[in-house]
């Protein structure tokens, strides 16, 4: 089998890539960093800078400025050392302990049936590049590697800011070269549950699993303008329908998603049905599945359903009540664009994602991940989810979210990154706010006058196995970062 270090041999520049393929050697869900933490303090130690991590577990690297920019004011480079951790349907991958599998097409580096962990790993290798003195002359750099920032952004909520002395920071996990962020989303998740209970087996069902695959999924917040299909919502449908096709039905369990953060690919569901529909039902179902293609016709290709019929009666229904509450509360959620922005074109102002359904023995939670710029916005988007989920007979508990990033456009930092950035394209740059969770709303709560700015390399299909990297895009971040630099000394 070919290595990650073999696969980006050849790529420039080297030293970001020979960082990238350490880091996605080394498993990295959130909250389990302690491997890639291990390999950055190494790294740290091995070229003499001060490294220091806070009680909650994000690491800050001290880099002494070099050349001009030795007396100069420092500067922080921020990312995060977490991955979201999808998988293709089938796959055989422990995310835990096994590396991920660097793939090469082109100018493009994917990886082979998982998400790649360019989101935020190209970040942190870029820091740890300009930290190994790439760039020649440049200031004092303190390198914030936050943890958990897929599942919740604990690290930059609970950041110690009196590791930093720097007041400019340069955030490294935008997704689209060529364009400079200075505002985005915040967000909170909205958690929905209900205690299950069972009815008798009916004598002549039989139980059949609805298996819903092949979606395009993606990231919650940036591909949600791309009306991509949401497994989950798409199977309650069908299965709410299905009784108006003639097909009565009673459901045994139902689940299907795996990040509140990423579209939903994938969902299943059991059901039982009287045993002489069975040979029916595939009709049936095809011409559902017909006019559901129709909705998504320019974003989706590959999705199908696939039916099978399970063997004996140890699978009970739920209490009717509870089935239809449930698959109510998945279909009725606002899920999607809710409203765009007046102020920016082209921007999402709200949105939310149905993310997971997970089943217990008696306990079944709905998770749905909700995005504004607006705090008014997501309040009022929350506050209709949970009155969803009450008349569903779900009982509702929210967390306390995290701040959106309002932008500031006499920033001294974006003044001068508009003016490296005109000169490297020949053309004013492209200056907007992000639909994501960029930890730079909560970074600029814990250290108080920050001035931020924010700007990555072309990662398409983030948070799913989709998700790629241009390594020519990475190439040209990686200069302007450095031409950034020197002007900043």
């Amino acid at each position: 089998m070919t290595s990650n270090s073999q696969v980006i041999s050849n790529l420039k520049p080297a030293l970001v890539w020979r960082h990238f393929a350490a880091l996605a050697d080394r498993p990295r869900p959130s909250g389990y960093e302690q491997e890639v933490k291990t390999y950055v303090i190494a790294w740290a130690e091995d070229n003499g800078f001060k490294c220091y991590s806070d009680d909650i577990g994000n690491l800050i690297v001290k880099v002494p400025g070099r050349g001009v920019g030795v007396e100069a004011e420092p500067v922080i480079l921020q990312g995060h050392l977490d991955m979201v951790c999808e998988k293709n349907s089938g796959v055989d991958h422990d995310f835990f302990k096994d590396p991920i599998q660097l793939r090469l097409e082109g100018d493009r580096l994917y990886a082979k049936q998982t998400t790649l962990g360019a989101d935020n790993g190209i970040g942190v290798a870029l820091s740890m590049a300009a930290g190994d003195g790439v760039y020649g002359d440049h200031p004092p750099l303190e390198l914030l590697f936050t943890i958990d920032e897929e599942t919740g952004m604990s690290g930059a909520l609970n950041l110690d800011g009196r590791y930093l002395a720097g007041r400019r920071l340069i955030n490294l996990d935008a997704e689209e070269e060529g364009v400079l962020y200075v505002g985005c989303a915040g967000g909170r998740d909205l958690v929905a549950s209900r205690r299950l209970d069972w009815d008798a087996v009916e004598p002549g069902t039989l139980a059949v699993r609805l298996s819903l695959t092949g979606l395009r999924g993606g990231h919650s917040g940036l591909d949600i303008i791309k009306n991509r299909g949401n497994a989950i919502r798409l199977l309650s449908q069908i299965l709410i329908q299905l009784p108006r096709k003639g097909v009565d039905l009673r459901l045994c369990r139902f689940e299907g998603g795996s990040k509140r953060n990423a579209i939903p690919r994938e969902a299943t569901a059991v059901v039982r049905i009287r045993a002489e529909l069975l040979a029916r039902l595939p009709e049936i179902l095809e011409a559902q599945m017909s006019e559901l293609k129709k909705l998504h016709t320019d974003s989706e290709a590959n999705f199908d359903l696939h039916i099978e019929a399970l063997q004996g009666d140890d699978i009970p229904p739920l209490k009717e009540t509870i089935a239809q509450g449930l698959l109510s509360y998945c279909f009725s959620q606002a899920t999607g664009v809710v409203t765009m922005s007046q102020s920016i074109p082209g921007l999402v102002e709200t949105s939310n994602n149905l993310g997971v359904v997970t089943w217990s023995e008696d306990l079944v939670t709905v998770t749905s991940c909700s995005r504004s710029s607006n705090g008014a916005a997501l309040d009022q988007l929350c506050d209709q989810l949970a009155s969803v989920a009450h008349l569903c007979g779900l009982s509702v508990r929210s967390d306390a979210g995290y701040p959106g990033w309002l932008p500031d456009l006499s920033s001294p930092m974006l003044a001068i990154t508009k003016e490296v950035f005109a000169e490297y394209y020949g053309r004013e740059p492209e200056v907007t706010a992000i639909h994501a969770g960029l930890e730079c709303g909560i970074l600029g709560e814990r250290v108080p006058g920050l001035d931020m700015i924010s700007f990555g390399p072309d990662i398409q299909d983030a948070h799913s196995p989709d998700e790629s990297v241009c390594t020519e895009s990475v190439a040209v971040v990686h200069e302007q970062l450095g031409h950034l630099l020197r002007a900043l000394c």
